[in-house]
């Protein structure tokens, strides 16, 4: 594969002279874009010299000195920054060769131009490609650099200014998705990498903006998880769409952690109008990571949809979280330090208060699990096979795990 990178430093050796690569901004693109027009409109072009004459003349050493004799077809002068830029693919003009605006002789941009469009002929597309992979990087930071100033600043409900670049790639229907990597010895995967392992993921192209250090939002359109999970709808059709939600992250997760090694962890919250409202999306996200990961500290995946009642007590400030824990639960709260009986209360739960079905998921004779909640009630003195004393112990639990992880 042609690399731009290698051309570049191939040119340098060659012609002796410091050259650069450099991706333009959305400015200095609409600057470059006119200054192609203008250029085909008035005839400015190099084509009247062929390889010969300017191979030619860069091996005599010919140079010359007067910016009055030089003709820049192909190349365009940006005063501002005193530089000479050459588009790399000039259909699609955000990649330019960069030098010095007194550098470059007339000959040597002709050479330039003729090499890039060699390339072009004989590997057509390999550049295009390489220039809209660094400017989709580009747009990605530039959105995440947004995404961030409105939420420090706690303009949740900002709408997207026209000028951001991937504005035009988001719909009013998206799926967002919160990935984090908290490992602290293992490589942060690679804007490239990671953004090619989640297209292949979701067989379609998604927006991945990078947030902070080891946190990327994902985007994807609605119709690419439909298509994803068109077979679980068919073999499980009475699950809800949390639960389809949940498989396709199971997927997700499975990718990204066998694919690098790391404590991977994704939240994720049902479709949202992506047009309006970003910042808040992106809130959602993090308070949903951060609630499941306080409440559910074994998981690595957090739906919003299925916090409502951890969500609640979330809420609640902590000195009134402590008074409730002192008065109704006093004494009471070392039987949560037990592993045994805090698996059994959660499994308890977590299967509707169903005995046999609890049993079953611990692996336990069903007398066993009514021992164990015997033991429960005669410590506490509630009974979690009544509805009442249920609500009372799953509250407790939730005080007592969000006040111990503060």
């Amino acid at each position: 594969m042609v690399e731009m990178e290698h051309i570049v430093q191939k040119l340098e050796q060659t012609l002796g002279t410091s050259l650069g690569l450099k991706t333009l901004n959305a400015q200095e693109a609409a600057w470059l874009k006119e200054s192609m027009t203008a250029s085909q409109r008035h005839g400015n072009r190099i084509g009247h010299h062929n390889v010969e004459e300017a191979l030619g003349s860069i091996f005599r050493g010919e140079r010359e000195t007067s910016r009055k004799e030089r003709t820049h077809a192909g190349a365009y002068e940006y005063e501002a920054l005193n530089e000479v830029w050459i588009p790399v693919n000039r259909q699609d003009p955000v990649r330019v060769i960069v030098a010095d605006r007194n550098v470059l002789t007339e000959s040597e941009i002709g050479l330039i131009t003729l090499l890039l469009s060699s390339i072009h002929e004989t590997s057509p597309g390999i550049v295009s490609k390489s220039s809209v992979k660094v400017e989709d990087e580009r747009r990605a930071q530039q959105l995440g650099s947004w995404l961030k100033e409105r939420l420090q600043a706690g303009e949740l409900l900002a709408e997207l200014p026209d000028e951001l670049l991937l504005r035009s790639s988001l719909t009013e229907e998206m799926v967002p998705f919160l990935l984090i990597n908290e490992s602290e010895h293992a490589p942060t995967p690679s804007y490239k990498a990671l953004q090619r392992l989640l297209k292949s993921y979701f067989d379609g192209d998604i927006i991945l903006v990078p947030l902070l250090d080891k946190e990327w939002i994902i985007l994807a359109n609605q119709e690419l998880l439909d298509g994803i999970t068109t077979d679980d709808k068919e073999d499980t059709p009475a699950e809800g769409d949390q639960d389809l939600l949940s498989l396709f992250c199971m997927g997700l997760y499975e990718l990204v952690s066998t694919e690098w090694v790391g404590d991977f962890h994704i939240s994720a919250i049902p479709a949202v109008n992506a047009l309006h409202a970003l910042p808040q999306t992106v809130g959602m996200l993090r308070e949903t990571m951060t609630i499941g990961r306080t409440f559910q500290v074994k998981e690595h995946i957090h739906l919003s949809t299925g916090l409502h009642l951890e969500r609640l007590v979330y809420s609640i400030p902590e000195h009134q979280r402590n008074q409730f824990l002192r008065e109704y639960a006093a004494g009471h709260t070392d039987l949560f330090e037990d592993s045994e009986t805090l698996s059994t209360l959660e499994s308890f739960f977590e299967l509707d208060c169903n005995v046999s079905e609890t049993a079953k998921h611990l692996y336990i004779h069903r007398n066993t699990l009514l021992y164990r909640l015997d033991k429960i009630k005669q410590e506490t003195g509630l009974d979690v096979r009544s509805f009442s004393d249920a609500v009372l112990v799953k509250i407790t639990l939730l005080l007592y795990k969000v006040t111990k992880r503060k």
